[in-house]
């Protein structure tokens, strides 16, 4: 009784404070029933957040991304996956190996999107309940865009990135051992994540020089032995993603032609919106960071931007900036009772408006994800049941475009729901991202025997348009005997707007012949 009541007091004293002494204290001697009450505020957001996330996950059509992962895992044994065909992907492995040990233990495709999710909550419940920071951030954090969509909703390997950064974060002051194992997995996550990997171990080996005279024999044992294990882990990462010479520049090279415009594009797309206010977001962060005198913890951020600026980025790359700063804050926030440092408001400010921003941005994806098609996979999976069914002969082709140079890869999209490879000319059950993949010459050969249904991939940089009937593509089979028999189309949601809109769109060949009945 006595406990509870120093617990209520201290809980009072610590939220006029503003600080979390008071909640550590409690949370190092008090009962799991006093700890609770004390933080039901971060137990209710958590609660939110884990609602919102469920309510999504249903509604969320998955597109040719998430499934491209989900096919290599499936159809590949575990050495043929890293040995050959996940350094086509541009990435390491980590996220294929989980899909990989998922689809052993026989979890379904939406099984997949669970998984994820419950990886997202993890990752909260470590912000929420060991960050140091205020409430104000604490509670309104986890509804930003990429926290609370983004990563969590689309299951792809971004979603392991906010969970170990935040591992990270934990482990940065306490455990050497720890830090080696969360740098080493975040740098097998993604390309973008390992430029982030590389440039927080910089960081800590620097500060850990820099303190080396106050560093025991046993000390230097255990830094060894960390740094060993993540260089192990960082050269597996290298190994698993070396680029084969037969890969497709299309999956390789940058968005923009100039390297300063690309890099500068990945720190202010997905902060805040317009451009300005990322601008100077980034200034305030900076001076923040310089008043603190920590301003060489600004390199990943750096790394981040120098790899976006000669390799392919899109939008959800520019969002691991937001896990990152979180870890990059959580590492060098000032302890509870520190004076005030100077620019502290100012951040706070610049946060509040990236958080509000977020959040709008993160409403209106929700919204978009349950009233609109993000993809139209499922609804081409369903259209084409009855034809797989029957054994129909099912050929892909695409439309050419300045903007897209991603061949037929969206059809993959379709393919999870179906238990083998429904195309005539796909020669595996994902996309080969090589210049030798065969596809569309097989398509041109198939195409003087009919097969029965055409589907033909139509992609745009933003909102679905009407689809371009003259294009060479129509023209050719419309002239070959093909009608138009149906048409799918979704599109994702990007700040405020829609954008990446993809349209399956289905021509059959009226006649029934040998070869389109085989």
């Amino acid at each position: 009784m006595q406990l509870d009541a120093e617990g209520a007091q201290v809980g009072r004293r610590s939220s006029r404070s503003g600080d979390h002494a008071g909640l550590h204290s409690i949370a190092a001697t008090g009962s799991a029933q006093t700890r609770i009450r004390l933080q039901w505020p971060e137990w209710c957001v958590l609660a939110l957040y884990s609602a919102l996330i469920a309510f999504a996950i249903p509604y969320h059509e998955p597109f040719a991304d998430e499934a491209q992962a989900w096919q290599l895992a499936r159809s590949l044994p575990l050495a043929t996956l890293f040995q050959r065909f996940i350094r086509y992907e541009g990435s390491p492995g980590l996220w294929h190996f989980l899909l990989w040990t998922m689809n052993r233990i026989h979890f379904s495709y939406a099984g997949m999107h669970w998984i994820s999710g419950g990886i997202a909550v993890c990752g909260m419940a470590l912000f929420l309940f060991k960050s140091p920071f205020p409430r104000s951030l604490k509670l309104t954090l986890p509804f930003t865009y990429f926290l609370l969509f983004q990563y969590p909703v689309v299951a792809r390997n971004y979603v392991l990135v906010p969970l170990l950064l935040f591992l990270v974060a934990m482990a940065w002051k306490k455990s050497p051992l720890g830090l080696a194992i969360a740098l080493g997995l975040l740098a097998n996550t993604a390309l973008h994540a390992a430029a982030i990997s590389g440039g927080l171990a910089i960081v800590y080996t620097t500060e850990r020089m820099r303190d080396r005279e106050g560093i025991t024999r046993r000390d230097r044992l255990r830094l060894m032995l960390s740094s060993l294990l993540v260089l192990a882990f960082y050269a597996f990462a290298i190994w698993t993603a070396w680029p084969p010479q037969d890969l497709a520049l299309s999956r390789v090279r940058g968005e923009h032609p100039h390297y300063l415009l690309s890099a500068l594009q990945s720190l202010i797309w997905g902060v805040c919106q317009p451009p300005i206010l990322s601008a100077a977001f980034w200034v305030i962060v900076g001076l923040w960071f310089v008043a603190r005198r920590r301003v060489l913890y600004l390199l990943p951020v750096l790394f981040f931007a120098g790899l976006s600026g000669f390799a392919y980025f899109t939008w959800w790359h520019a969002g691991l900036l937001v896990p990152l700063l979180i870890c990059l804050l959580w590492i060098t926030w000032p302890e509870p009772g520190a004076a005030p440092i100077q620019f502290g408001k100012a951040l706070h400010v610049a946060l509040g408006v990236m958080i509000a921003t977020q959040i709008l941005w993160a409403g209106y994806a929700y919204a978009f994800d349950h009233y609109r098609a993000f993809s139209p996979d499922r609804a081409a999976a369903e259209f084409l049941e009855p034809y797989v069914a029957r054994n129909t002969s099912i050929a892909v082709t695409y439309v050419r475009s300045e903007k897209w140079h991603g061949y037929a890869y969206p059809a993959v999209g379709i393919l999870p729901y179906f238990d083998h490879n429904i195309y005539l000319n796909l020669p595996y059950s994902f996309w080969w991202w090589s210049n030798a993949d065969p596809t569309e010459k097989r398509f041109q050969a198939l195409l003087p025997t009919h097969p029965r249904l055409v589907l033909v991939e139509v992609v745009d940089p933003g909102p679905i348009q009407p689809i371009r009937w003259g294009d060479p593509v129509f023209t050719s089979l419309f002239r070959n005997g093909y009608q138009y028999r149906s048409a799918f189309c979704g599109s994702q949601p990007q700040r405020l707007e829609s954008a990446i809109s993809i349209c399956d769109v289905f021509l059959e060949y009226p006649q029934q012949s040998t070869s389109a009945s085989r």
